[in-house]
């Protein structure tokens, strides 16, 4: 995946350092990505790095650390296929000040998911499409993948759909996210459950 490819959106929200194969996104205050789903606040003023993948069937990884300060501070790889229509996983700071996996999945409104608490520094995301479902896994050590969630959104065939990383700091002053180790593939995963 090249990375100096990659599209920075949303400059003016926080501020990227790209290299070939690692990624710090160091998002501004007061950003959130976030369509909440009882009432009309529709935020999307995060800082990111966008492509396009054309391919059917891929998965993106990547290993994030997040320097956590504030409630939802949080580093993400997301898969959006128009402003209504996107989701995201994150290594996230949550309300109880604990590191987390969390989902967000947004089909007009966003349906938020804490997963499990992580201790780690640092864990392995995964974004994996076959055209027809997203599945969203995470890792101790990249090797082995322990699901999270299975879904579709509306648009989820369609090609070329757009895929990257993203910072976000809504409750704080700021936060900075680390992705190395990021790769795509484009093997279809034959089960999305026992480990691989």
């Amino acid at each position: 995946m090249n990375l100096n490819k990659m599209q920075v959106r949303g400059e003016k929200h926080g501020t990227a350092v790209v290299g070939d194969k690692s990624l710090i996104l160091t998002a501004n205050g007061n950003t959130d990505w976030f369509h909440h789903p009882a009432d009309s606040f529709r935020r999307n003023d995060v800082l990111s790095l966008v492509t396009e993948v054309a391919e059917e069937t891929f998965s993106i990884t990547a290993r994030v650390s997040v320097e956590f300060s504030s409630a939802y501070d949080a580093g993400a790889i997301f898969l959006q296929v128009d402003e209504d229509n996107w989701a995201k996983l994150a290594f996230e700071y949550s309300a109880a000040k604990k590191p987390t996996i969390v989902s967000v999945v947004t089909r007009t409104t966003s349906d938020d998911c804490d997963g499990p608490n992580y201790d780690g520094e640092h864990v392995w995301l995964r974004v994996y499409c076959d055209g027809d479902t997203i599945a969203f896994h995470f890792s101790e050590d990249g090797k082995f993948w322990q699901f999270l969630r299975w879904f579709a959104i509306p648009g989820t065939g369609n090609r070329p759909i757009k895929v990257g990383f993203g910072v976000q700091s809504p409750t704080g002053e700021g936060s900075k996210a680390h992705f190395d180790q990021i790769g795509i593939s484009y093997q279809k995963i034959a089960d999305l459950r026992n480990g691989t």
